[in-house]
């Protein structure tokens, strides 16, 4: 409580700090004046009179960090379209092409990159999100120089973690926004809130499907269940056609994606690509090394590699003005920043 006196006190000093202002206005040194001391209340107070008057100029508000690096989903409507297995062969097309890329393997609860490299990680994103270790700890390096943060398969706690744990999660990875070119983020199939939350989170989004009808639907629904969750969605969205026996297929796909797209969600899909079917990706899955290493003059490989420089190449065009990408991503704000924001 502020006693009489004291009120008595701050009024005075406020008034000699006024006259000294006024003092100052008509041109008197300040040497002229007497010293005097400002409490923190009266520095405060005359700082706000010196703002009005335009004395002072007003600090710009701390902005959030913006990534420098490019946030990628990848997911897809059903189990079993590739997902995991492009994700990890996509990260050492960049990497050989000279990018940093960091690949979350967040299918929490079923995460098996790791296995797709041949490691075997002794801690994961478990570890990160309950507070036994910093995402520093746990990331390893996987081929070809990628950075994995594993995410532990058959952990049910993962798949299940609450907004503490995530915020804690989303802090600790915020440690890593600068320090790579690519986030490429492997997410669970289907339809649920860990996917939506970092479908949302990334400035782009690929999904991908097989050349069936049942993958087709399933592509479209979670397409829909992107844009519902985020009626702006001002993601850059693509779609890659894994195992096509032909372009003439991969296109008939697509085609029929983007047209329902966006006649009914008003929504405009990229195509960024196809795979062919490759009887090396299993082999390589078999013997848990990627095919873009195991067999790099496959068909398959040859697909990923073509996707890789597709991506790379959007990022200017030929007069070097900024693409739609680059837009994109000065746009919206990190990907770390956003998806600590929807976690909130």
């Amino acid at each position: 409580m502020i006693n009489r006196d004291q009120i008595s006190n701050l009024r005075k000093l406020f008034i000699e700090n006024y006259q000294a202002g006024l003092k100052k206005e008509a041109g008197i040194k300040p040497s002229e004046a007497p010293e005097q001391k400002v409490p923190g209340q009266i520095r405060g107070l005359q700082q706000k009179v010196s703002l009005a008057r335009g004395e002072l100029k007003a600090k710009p508000p701390l902005h959030k960090s913006t990534a420098t690096a490019r946030s990628i989903a990848v997911t897809s409507g059903k189990g079993g379209a590739g997902k995991t297995n492009f994700v990890a062969n996509l990260a050492i097309a960049l990497s050989k092409l000279g990018k940093k890329v960091l690949v979350l393997d967040a299918d929490l609860g079923l995460a098996n990159i790791d296995v797709i490299y041949g490691l075997r990680p002794r801690n994961n994103l478990f570890h990160v999100i309950t507070g036994q270790k910093k995402l520093s700890e746990i990331i390893i390096e996987g081929p070809a120089g990628v950075m994995l943060a594993p995410g532990g398969s058959g952990i049910v706690e993962l798949a299940n973690i609450n907004e503490g744990e995530r915020k804690h999660f989303i802090a600790e990875m915020s440690e890593l926004e600068n320090k790579v070119d690519f986030i490429l983020v492997d997410t669970s199939a289907g339809i649920n809130k860990n996917v939506l939350c970092f479908l949302k989170a990334c400035s782009e989004i690929i999904f991908i499907t097989l050349p069936e009808p049942t993958a087709i639907a399933d592509a479209y629904g979670i397409i829909k269940a992107a844009a519902a969750e985020d009626p702006g969605l001002e993601q850059k969205l693509y779609l890659i056609v894994n195992r096509v026996s032909s372009e003439i297929e991969a296109r008939d796909v697509y085609d029929r994606l983007a047209m329902v797209s966006r006649r009914f969600l008003n929504i405009s899909i990229e195509n960024m690509g196809y795979i062919f079917e490759d009887r090396v990706v299993p082999m390589a899955v078999k013997a848990q090394s990627p095919y873009i290493l195991a067999s790099p003059g496959s068909s398959a490989a040859e697909c990923v590699e073509a996707i890789a420089r597709k991506m790379l190449n959007i990022d200017t065009d030929k007069t070097g003005a900024n693409s739609a990408v680059d837009k994109i991503k000065g746009g919206v704000r990190s990907f770390f920043y956003r998806i600590g924001e929807l976690f909130n």
